[in-house]
Parts: structure tokens; sequence; C-alpha cells
């Protein structure tokens, strides 16, 4: 039995994805402690971890994350990213590992795995703590030849002429456009009497983690001519089918001829006229079922007759009757839909949305609409596209073959615990 410290973002796309890799864990008898926000607390505790906070400044609680960090709202695309990079991501370093260091002096952790945006648990290995892992739950962000710089949503140059911009773009945000972020990074690592980033912080971040688990698969992913020999893909995390969940009395509708399209906006970008009522007027007297989740109780009224609204409905049991997904193109709803066959719309621009969708365009199984909010013809075209040509769906059925050779938390655990026997042993 090891003990491990989980150090998890506050946000249930962050959590979810560590869900079945903890259970996991507990089940082969590894002692856990979680560090993460206060409104986990009692998901942390049901699957038998040992639950503690995050310092009171980085934790929204029950707060909406654009209303714990305003200054995110009026942000898109390229300035949003760089904001959460430099005032979330590597802001709050100090303060977790402080917290950190206290835990390790009563919790002697035999490793440390974190999210895509706790690298606190990546550097304390560096000022000598237990071996790090990092689980990549967002798109791959590491720099490379030929792949434009994360946070366009720019394709992969297939042609001379595209590998040339991104090869250009790559510099300029190296020297240039993310010049700050990296001068940033490297004051609080001084700070805390690390040596410089001789590398852009993307590249770094892949580097400095003994061990990194993206849950992905290659086939979704950009072809990279080198991969670090720390990274490893593990597959999607995918939801499970819950086996006592009440259906909506509407449920028998969609078991019929009629297409079924589900529009889910995701639990971040929250305004209903970015992609919600755009749908619903776009689709209102199509030949087909729309439902839409998450949505609160009474927040959309006076739907038409073909579309259903629901707080929570578990993917598991939802996705197997869906045709169509209609999403803002969080990283795991979308995989969660390609391993069920279901091919995508995606229309997003905020966080990691963008090279989502540029994921999903590059494997063929959706359609891109490359903005936030898309008009009423721009949805119903795309709908139109995707029902009368097989290509999309084929594609997604692919990709869905691809996902079911993985097992996401099995991998993940037989990594980690591999980590720990080298290092013991290195000892």
């Amino acid at each position: 039995m090891s003990k491990i410290i989980i150090l998890i973002e506050p946000v249930d796309g962050h959590f979810n994805p560590f869900v079945p890799i903890i259970k996991k864990l507990i089940e082969r008898e590894h002692e856990i402690i979680c560090i993460t926000g206060q409104s986990f607390k009692q998901r942390v505790e049901k699957m038998g971890a040992i639950f503690h906070p995050l310092p009171n400044k980085w934790d929204p609680k029950d707060a909406e994350v654009y209303d714990f960090f305003p200054e995110l709202k009026n942000k898109k695309g390229l300035s949003q990213i760089k904001y959460y990079l430099k005032h979330i991501m590597f802001d709050q370093v100090p303060d977790v590992l402080e917290l950190l260091q206290q835990e390790l002096k009563v919790f002697p952790a035999d490793v440390i795995m974190s999210d895509t945006f706790m690298v606190a648990g990546n550097w304390i290995t560096e000022l000598g703590g237990p071996p790090s892992v990092r689980l990549s739950i967002l798109p791959l962000s590491l720099p490379a030849k030929n792949i434009a710089p994360f946070g366009l949503g720019l394709l992969p140059g297939n042609t001379l002429l595209l590998k040339l911009r991104n090869n250009l773009l790559k510099k300029l945000f190296e020297k240039l456009l993310f010049k700050d972020v990296q001068k940033h990074v490297n004051e609080i690592r001084t700070k805390l009497g690390l040596t410089l980033f001789d590398q852009s912080f993307f590249s770094k971040g892949f580097d400095i983690p003994n061990l990194v688990l993206h849950i992905s698969t290659p086939s979704f992913e950009y072809v990279r001519e080198e991969m670090p020999d720390n990274l490893k893909f593990i597959g999607p995390v995918l939801i499970d089918p819950i086996a006592n969940f009440k259906e909506p009395n509407w449920w028998a509708d969609i078991n019929s001829d009629i297409p079924v399209i589900l529009l889910n906006q995701g639990t971040v970008s929250k305004n209903l006229d970015d992609l919600i009522n755009p749908v619903i007027e776009a689709l209102k007297n199509a030949a087909v079922k729309v439902i839409i989740v998450p949505v609160e109780p009474g927040q959309l009224n006076n739907l038409p007759a073909n579309m259903y609204a629901e707080k929570f409905i578990p993917f598991g049991n939802l996705l197997p009757h869906i045709d169509i997904m209609i999403s803002n193109g969080g990283f795991g709803a979308v995989q969660n839909a390609l391993a069920h066959g279901v091919p995508l719309i995606i229309a997003g621009a905020t966080e990691e949305k963008m090279e989502v969708a540029a994921r999903v365009e590059n494997a063929g199984a959706g359609i891109n609409l490359r903005k936030q909010n898309p008009s009423v013809s721009e949805i119903k075209m795309a709908v139109d596209k995707l029902l009368h040509n097989p290509s999309f769906k084929d594609k997604a059925k692919r990709l869905q073959t691809d996902f079911a050779k993985y097992d996401a938390a099995k991998l993940a655990v037989e990594s980690i615990e591999q980590l720990i026997t080298e290092t013991n042993n290195k000892a």
C-alpha cells in the first residue's frame, strides 16, 4: 500500500477524469489524500479518499468560475488562455506548494498526482519532494514542429505553406506573444528558489513530471515527430451508465426513427445566447428530437414540442441514443460522444474549446463552427450536413473502435504503481 496525494483544480471538467482513477487506486488499497475545492468534499469522501481543502484564495466553493474570477468574463481565445495561465495556473503555485509541504510532513506521500493546471504538484519534485504524475486532461499543449501554438485552434500543417505558417507562429508565440507569461513564470520560480525555465513553459510542463498520463489516444491527437518518453496515452475517461437511473417521462420518445440531437453547453460557459438559444431557434420545426443538458429547472420555458431539457442525465445512459451532439467543446464530453460513435458540431471559443474543436475537425468526426455563438442558419446547415453525409459518422465510429482498446483507470493505476516501484528500487 502506498500513500498518494492528488491535487485537482476545483472544476467538474478537471475533477471528473480523476474519479475512476481514484476509485481504482483505493480498490488496490492505496491511501489517498485529495486536495481540491470544498464543493467536492462529499464526492471525495464517498470514494473513500481523505479530503483536504485548497487555500480559500483559490477555491471558488459554490461560486461559478466566471464569478470567482470575474476578469475571465470579458476574455476569449488567446487573451483568456493567457489570463488563466498567469493569474490562476501559476499565481496559485506558491500557496499550493506551501500547503503541500505541510501535508508531506504528516503524510509522506510516495507520489503526487495533479491535473494539468495544478503545476505545484510537479514543481515540488524539483524542490526535493516525491515523484510526480501529471494527468493531462486537455488537448496536448506540447509544442512541436509543424503544430500551431496551443490556443489558436489551427490544424496541423499538411502542406508546405501551412507548415511554414505554423512554425512561424510557434516562434512568434514563444518570442513575443507569450513572452510576458514566460517572464511571469520565471519570476515565480525565482522567488521559490527554482531554476529559470530555459524553454517554453508549455514544453517544461511535460519535462518536469516523472510521468504524464494523457487522457486520449494518438488517433485523436495531432501527429508529432517526437514525443517525450515520460508521456503515455491512457485513453479517454468514459462515463459508465448508472444502473438505477430514473428515466424522464419523455424517455420513450427518443426510441423512434427520428434523429436525436444532444445539446450540451457544459458547466462553465452558461450564457444561453451562445449556443442553447440559437439551437432552439434553428431546430424548433425540424424533424428531430433535441435533448438539452445541463439546464437548471425553470431556466428554459415554453420549449418546442420536439425538445426536452434536464439538469442532469448521465452520459453513459444518454449517449447510446444520440445521433448528433452539439457542444461548446469540452474535452471530456466530446470524447465521451466519440466513444459512442456520435459525430459532433462544435461552437466554442473559451478555455481549451477551440483546440478540442480543431481535433474533431482534423479527425473528420464533426463540424467546427469556429465561433462561440453561431447563427441559426449556420446551425441548420451543420445539422443537415451531418444527417446527410455519412462520412462524419464513419469517422466517429473509427474513433469509437480505437477508444475501446483503452482502459484509462487501469492504465493510469498500473503506470503509477510502476513509478512508485521504480522509485523505491532506486532508494
